[in-house]
């Protein structure tokens, strides 16, 4: 008598290609987000406008007198006494460091993997803002790229209830492919020895409760670009 695992298996053998080939891979792959202008201008355009439209603030400066002065400005208008940063030589920005000490606000870079932790927590908790550079901003999406590593760490830019990003034109690139191909450029060793690598797009928000939309639930609640021309 022949069993149900015999009737399959003698199906599958009868058939000379059970499965379809698969079709060539093509030489070029289709963007599967559209950006029409891949200039500098134009790619800073679409990538202010989508930042906007997720609802984020973008402030377009030129120079890093003007870039400065705006994220001690930022800074200011939250009452920030405390903040989050990177290692200064991540942000683009120069002179930014001593500004931020010379308004009397406390720089705190974290480091969590010693046996401080506990007290490191507690001292940085009340941080008004993050401070960060970024990795590339992704225009298509107004995505910022950010990952950890030496003078990179994650907490600025998911504790505080503000996150101030600086980031200059040339780190715009058109589409996540974009990102993949600079990744690739600068070694994917790089990619696996980071411990995390994140896409902000806007603030932290969900609609798990009842479908409504709330903002900085899981991290920043408000989320201000500062673009250095």
């Amino acid at each position: 008598m022949t069993s149900s695992r015999d009737m399959i298996l003698n199906k599958l053998r009868a058939q000379q290609k059970p499965f379809p080939d698969a079709p060539p891979r093509p030489k070029a792959y289709k963007p599967v987000a559209n950006v029409e202008d891949l200039s500098p201008e134009g790619l800073l355009n679409q990538f202010a406008r989508i930042v906007q439209e997720l609802h984020a603030e973008i402030f377009i400066v030129e120079g890093d007198e003007a870039a400065c002065d705006k994220v001690i400005e930022l800074l200011k208008s939250h009452n920030t006494t405390d903040v989050l940063a990177w290692d200064f030589k991540h942000i683009p920005v120069q002179y930014l460091e001593g500004a931020v000490k010379e308004n009397k606000i406390t720089i705190h870079q974290p480091q969590m993997h010693d046996e401080f932790r506990q007290e490191t927590l507690e001292t940085i908790r009340d941080a008004q803002v993050g401070l960060t550079g970024i990795d590339l901003a992704i225009a298509a999406t107004g995505t910022m790229v950010v990952s950890t590593g030496a003078g990179k760490g994650r907490l600025p830019t998911v504790l505080a209830p503000v996150h101030i990003a600086v980031l200059t034109l040339d780190q715009i690139v058109p589409r996540m492919e974009d990102w993949v191909a600079w990744q690739r450029e600068q070694g994917l060793d790089g990619l696996w020895n980071r411990a995390n690598t994140c896409f902000i797009s806007g603030p932290s928000k969900t609609a798990d409760i009842e479908m409504e939309l709330i903002y900085g639930v899981h991290g920043p609640g408000k989320v201000q670009v500062v673009v250095k021309k």
